[in-house]
């Protein structure tokens, strides 16, 4: 499933229709001029603290890319290769708003561009770029949010009320109780000992709220029996949620261990949680239900379209054979390119 990259409506770019003007992609039959691409490059150039957080979520993604060349000016190949990638995909989306008669209204683009600020690092940063690349951020913004919309309606935040009813299992609580044993009040290894030695004396019949009361180095929870109370899915640590949610009512555990220790768990009650108690963890559910099916839509246009890369930037991948790939643009092997080679403008061809 395609994943845009977290920069995505950050980079969106300034489309050119001129047909005099050489491409460099055309999707569709829609061309994405050098000209376009050269504004974008040159709005990136001329924005210092905008680059350095490009590079900062390059780096907390784990993509080992640069965005300057090896030249004063230039960009690296595939950073540009990246960004035509994303031109790609906001075409597509052009292309489909078009097709299904959808509208970017004044109103759309002046509730979203808060997000558009915030999308390129705060006001100060997105003030430093040309108004007409400000304009075209918000509007990138506007797209998506209106395509995705429409496309993954089932998942609409007035669905809520609807998407709880049908998805009972998403919005289960348990109530639950444990006896611990602190990793970090005795070692891992005596953490192991403890709880493995606990749970010996419930095998010989002793009573679990008289251990977890006396024995439990979860002092608060021992003040009530061991009992942590009622919660749904997220409240829990991870592998503790994980057996909560398994093991049947009535029974204990056997030890489970945590990043912080180990736990013996009696759930006392397994139920479906109140709509008012989980209305924010059925809307995040459907946020993420929406980009999910968002992003599957993207993938099909991706592989269906007809894109050609002019050479000098590398070449399309569609994706179509592997679900694991995305469609994108691949840079051009081989050395940097000439400064003959350069595009007009002063930001430059990428290069190695």
């Amino acid at each position: 499933m395609l994943r845009f990259p977290s920069l995505a409506l950050a980079l969106a770019l300034t489309l050119g229709a001129c047909a005099s003007e050489e491409p460099a992609v055309t999707v569709n039959g829609d061309t994405i001029t050098t000209e376009a691409l050269e504004a974008e490059l040159s709005a990136i150039q001329g924005n210092q603290r905008y680059r350095e957080g490009v590079e900062q979520g390059l780096a907390q993604q784990g993509v080992d890319m640069s965005i300057s060349g090896e030249g004063e000016g230039t960009f690296d190949s595939a950073f540009v290769a990246r960004l035509l990638s994303l031109n790609v995909y906001y075409q597509l989306l052009e292309q489909q708003v078009a097709e299904r008669g959808l509208q970017i209204t004044s109103e759309d683009l002046e509730a979203i561009r808060p997000q558009a600020i915030n999308a390129v690092g705060g006001d100060d940063v997105f003030a430093a770029f040309p108004t007409a690349f400000q304009d075209q951020l918000v509007r990138r913004q506007a797209l998506t949010q209106k395509l995705r919309s429409a496309v993954a309606a089932d998942y609409a935040p007035d669905k809520a009320r609807q998407f709880y009813d049908e998805n009972p299992g998403e919005f289960t609580g348990v109530c639950v109780s444990h006896i611990f044993a602190s990793k970090e009040q005795r070692g891992p290894d005596g953490a192991r000992a403890r709880i493995e030695e606990l749970a010996g004396q419930l095998a010989t019949g002793a009573d679990f709220r008289a251990l977890a009361t006396e024995q439990s180095d979860d002092t608060t929870a021992a003040a009530q029996g061991g009992s942590l109370g009622c919660g749904g899915r997220g409240r829990f640590i991870p592998e503790f949620e994980r057996a909560a949610f398994t093991i049947p009512v009535g029974e204990v555990s056997n030890p489970v261990e945590s990043a912080v220790g180990f736990h013996l768990i009696l759930v006392t009650e397994r139920r479906m949680l109140p709509f008012e108690e989980v209305q924010g963890q059925v809307e995040q559910a459907l946020q993420r239900r929406q980009i999910e099916e968002f992003g599957t839509f993207v993938d099909g246009l991706t592989c269906d379209a007809q894109v050609e890369v002019n050479p000098r930037y590398g070449n399309w991948r569609n994706g179509c054979d592997d679900p694991q790939q995305v469609g994108q643009v691949e840079p051009p092997e081989g050395p940097a390119p000439s400064p003959a080679d350069q595009v007009p403008g002063g930001a430059g061809q990428p290069s190695r």
